[in-house]
């Protein structure tokens, strides 16, 4: 069960989902550099070492991809750093609004649903890996 609610926000309380989607603002300037060839990416490391893609294999090809939007493609190539980028945005503006209007979201999980949700942040990352490798990404 998910229960979910807006109160005040406390004076002083900074909005913590803007603050870590702030990055995503330099992500442009990060294709840029790429496209521009002002910036080259050399191969993955582990991937050279092994025979088989890092966790985060996919992970700039995914985020040039999205960039210039290519959603499809993105997902195709680093299925969970996408959704990654996406909750954080979505975070992101919903802490910048909550914080304008002097509130704060409060969200209350139903201990399942907590335990649930952490082992999906367990599970997901091997299963991204498993993706990846199956993919030869």
């Amino acid at each position: 069960m998910i229960q979910v609610a807006l109160k005040k926000r406390p004076l002083g309380l900074a909005p913590l989902g803007l603050i870590l989607a702030l990055p995503l603002f330099l992500l442009p300037l990060g294709v840029w550099l790429v496209d521009s060839s002002t910036l080259t990416l050399a191969q993955c490391g582990f991937k050279m070492a092994f025979g088989i893609p890092c966790m985060g294999c996919g992970g700039t090809r995914a985020t040039l991809n999205l960039l210039h939007g290519d959603w499809w493609e993105a997902l195709t190539f680093q299925p969970l750093i996408t959704l990654v980028y996406v909750g954080f945005a979505i975070w992101g503006v919903i802490s910048f609004v909550t914080w304008v209007r002097g509130q704060e979201l409060e969200i209350e999980l139903s201990r399942g649903l907590t335990w649930t949700l952490r082992a999906l942040l367990i599970i997901l990352p091997f299963a991204n890996w498993a993706y990846l490798i199956l993919r030869d990404i």
